[in-house]
């Protein structure tokens, strides 16, 4: 009888030990899935991130650039000074600049070409609005004909 009492011990242990290898195996799974969820979250919430700080930064930073340098230029009263002003442009930081608010629910791609595109248009009206001001911050191309190369 003792050879049949440890073959059903035996049996008895081997479906536990069967039950609770699936149980951990089961809570693994649920856990390597949750994490790769949060990963892949992570990634494309970081990614989507780095995209709007970038297009952000880059139109407060020209906004700011201009607003600034008509609130310490020592002509207030100038041409273009005024021009400025009566462009009526709110803050750098104003959420009419940022057109990710129009178009929640697209794809982060096109509404950074919509935002680059604002931007464009917005320096496109400064050029024609107030050139002098525009070409004092453009980059001038140097001209390295006459340089020799030693």
């Amino acid at each position: 009888m003792s050879d049949l009492a440890s073959s059903e011990e035996e049996t008895d242990f081997s479906v536990l030990s069967s039950r609770n290898y699936q149980r951990v195996q089961d809570k693994v799974a649920k856990i390597s899935y949750v994490d790769g969820i949060a990963d892949g979250r992570e990634k494309v919430f970081q990614a989507s991130f780095d995209r709007g700080y970038e297009d952000g930064f880059k139109t407060g930073f020209e906004l700011a650039k201009l607003s600034a340098y008509f609130e310490t230029e020592n002509l207030p009263n100038s041409d273009e000074s005024k021009k400025f002003k009566q462009l009526g442009l709110p803050e750098a930081t104003d959420k009419t600049h940022f057109q990710y608010l129009n178009y929640q629910g697209t794809p982060l791609n096109e509404v950074s070409e919509k935002q680059t595109k604002y931007l464009d248009n917005l320096m496109e009206q400064f050029a024609q609005t107030i050139p002098a001001t525009i070409n004092l911050f453009t980059p001038q191309k140097r001209q390295t004909d006459n340089v020799n190369v030693v």
